[in-house]
């Protein structure tokens, strides 16, 4: 249906669409908002939980320090450093280390933690530890000293776990040469401790937590699965990290909103993974209902739209076409009773009055064919039959040279000719027998005049095509006289049919050589005035007539220039049309 047919449709529908189109995008922008403030809201309750988990940390670590610092102030300690230089018995000094030794095993107990304190004396090589097996290596203890807590990534070679590891030295001078200092604590613990407190946080709130370090091993807790790990440390070691901070991250297909805060103490981050996917498909659950909601509401408002367009608009189309066809003249035009409405009744009464000015017309147009058909017939009567009186010269000619042969052509040709010219009971004929009868009048004047030819190109299949009786050989007539007899040389008429289109298109040249434009639109001016039986273009225009009276007024004689200066005249009617 075009734009116009469509326009009650268009409307009702553009109007829902200017309805429900404001009410969408101020649910997407709402949505929208929502979603934003829900994600700042858990970047800043994951932050605060972290720096909540950070403080803790370095309270633990500060508190460690602190005791390894006090611990080193100790007169116990103090007097360790040179115990077996002095004059104690061994009693004495079992006694004093375990005065030492139960400090550390105080110090031990009083946190969650499972620890290792060791203190070592350089100048005695001795060691009280609250581990078994800790001897005196000042080359580990130089390298465990760089850098406050010692985050090693790997076992020490002989199967233990890796350990955090703090080495104090008094005075803090001598941690370039051990072998200056006069005490040396060392606390260190395994890295478990701070996954079971990654365990615990996790447990309290929501996705996977672990603890990061640059070029360092990470730990996170149990749960998080390792692929998710390494694309989390991934993430972070890209990244350039502030005190606080979070980062997006996308990892198997799911999103994931990284928080993190800074551990001072040991010089890492604390990391929180939150899958945001999870986390807001309630909510996004919700607008992809609403959004249901809404198409919804528009397939039904396009339905109620379709239904009005198919009971309203379509027959009101349907009556406004009807009347325009009997406007235009197509009084067998009716409309189909494909309603069931008050339509019905109008549609009915409109073909009733279809019928009833058919009929009228119908008796009107059968009087009118009555005299077409007389005007026909007084029209093919004006055919000019003085050539008959030269071909019987002909004939009398050859019979007096004894031409028997050429007298038996001129007779064939011209008996058939004549039968067929005045058979005047059937108007319509098959064009095979009209292009037969044109041949045998340019026969008849090709055997007067040599210097004659004709061609005939006309496709098989519209030889049986119906056409009006001698339609043909007045155009042909035309060319011969006034194309091609009056010249010194050759002369050749072409005829050529063939379909254009669903139209068929019989056209006739010549190759005379005298055509203007000017004479073409003299020529083109007569078909279009009345008929004037003075005229030399009287057969023209008779054809012309003829064809209009046929096949209607799209239908008649096309006059143009053809390459060789002659005029081409095309008779061009529909097959399909009905005679007029």
């Amino acid at each position: 249906m075009s734009h116009k047919e469509r326009s009650l449709f268009s409307k009702l529908v553009g109007s829902l669409i200017f309805l429900l189109l404001p009410v969408l995008i101020l649910s997407v922008y709402s949505h929208s908002i929502n979603e934003k403030v829900m994600t700042r809201q858990i970047k800043q309750s994951s932050i605060g939980q972290l720096s909540t988990l950070a403080a803790q940390m370095d309270n633990i670590f500060m508190q460690l320090e602190t005791f390894s610092r006090v611990l080193l102030r100790d007169p116990n300690v103090i007097e360790f450093q040179d115990m077996s230089l002095l004059n104690y018995s061994d009693y004495e000094q079992i006694s004093r280390k375990k005065i030492i030794q139960d400090k550390l095993y105080l110090q031990v107990a009083s946190t969650d933690w499972t620890q290792e304190v060791t203190v070592y004396s350089p100048r005695t090589g001795q060691t009280i530890s609250t581990a078994r097996g800790k001897t005196y290596d000042p080359v580990r203890l130089r390298k465990l000293s760089e850098g406050g807590w010692n985050f090693p990534s790997a076992d020490d070679g002989a199967g233990n776990a890796p350990q955090l590891s703090l080495v104090t030295v008094e005075p803090y001078e001598a941690e370039a040469d051990m072998s200056k200092a006069n005490s040396i604590v060392e606390i260190s613990f395994d890295r478990n401790n701070i996954v079971r407190m990654l365990n615990m946080f996790e447990a309290q709130g929501s996705g996977d937590v672990l603890f990061y370090k640059p070029n360092a091993a990470s730990l996170a807790s149990s749960a998080c699965p390792p692929a998710l790990l390494a694309e989390a440390i991934s993430a972070l070691g890209t990244a350039r990290l502030s005190p606080q901070g979070d980062i997006t991250l996308a990892a198997g297909g799911i999103s994931y909103l990284l928080t993190y805060s800074e551990v001072a103490s040991l010089q890492g981050y604390v990391v929180n993974l939150v899958p945001l996917s999870d986390i807001l498909t309630p909510l996004r659950t919700t607008n992809r209902f609403s959004y249901l909601v809404y198409a919804l509401l528009l397939i039904v408002g396009i339905a109620v739209a379709w239904v009005l367009y198919r009971n309203v608009q379509v027959p009101l189309r349907e009556l406004v076409k009807g009347v325009q066809k009997i406007k235009m003249g197509q009084y067998k035009s009716r409309i189909p009773l494909k309603v069931n409405n008050e339509f019905r009744l109008i549609i009915s009464r409109f073909n009733e009055m279809a019928d009833e000015i058919q009929r009228l017309i119908e008796n009107v147009l059968e009087q009118k064919l009555h005299a077409r058909e007389a005007e026909l017939k007084q029209l093919q009567s004006q055919i000019n039959p003085h050539f008959l009186y030269n071909s019987l010269s002909y004939i009398i000619n050859m019979t007096k040279l004894e031409r028997k042969d050429a007298v038996l052509e001129m007779a064939y040709h011209l008996s058939d000719y004549y039968r067929y010219s005045t058979r005047v009971q059937n108007q319509q004929v098959k064009l095979g027998e009209e292009l037969k009868n044109a041949a045998d009048y340019l026969s008849i004047h090709r055997m007067r005049m040599n210097r004659i030819r004709y061609e005939i190109h006309v496709e098989k299949d519209m030889l049986e095509l119906k056409v009006p009786r001698l339609i043909l050989q007045p155009i042909v007539e035309n060319a011969l006289i006034h194309g091609i007899e009056a010249l010194e040389d050759i002369g050749t008429i072409a005829l050529t049919g063939r379909r254009i289109d669903g139209a068929c298109s019989l056209s006739v040249e010549d190759n005379g050589g005298k055509m203007t434009a000017e004479s073409l639109n003299r020529l083109n001016l007569l078909l279009a005035s009345p008929l004037d039986e003075r005229s030399e273009s009287c057969g023209l225009v008779n054809v012309h007539r003829r064809l209009r009276l046929r096949y209607g007024a799209e239908s008649g004689l096309r006059l143009s220039i053809n390459a060789e200066s002659g005029l081409r005249a095309e008779l061009y009617w529909r097959e399909e049309e009905e005679p007029h």
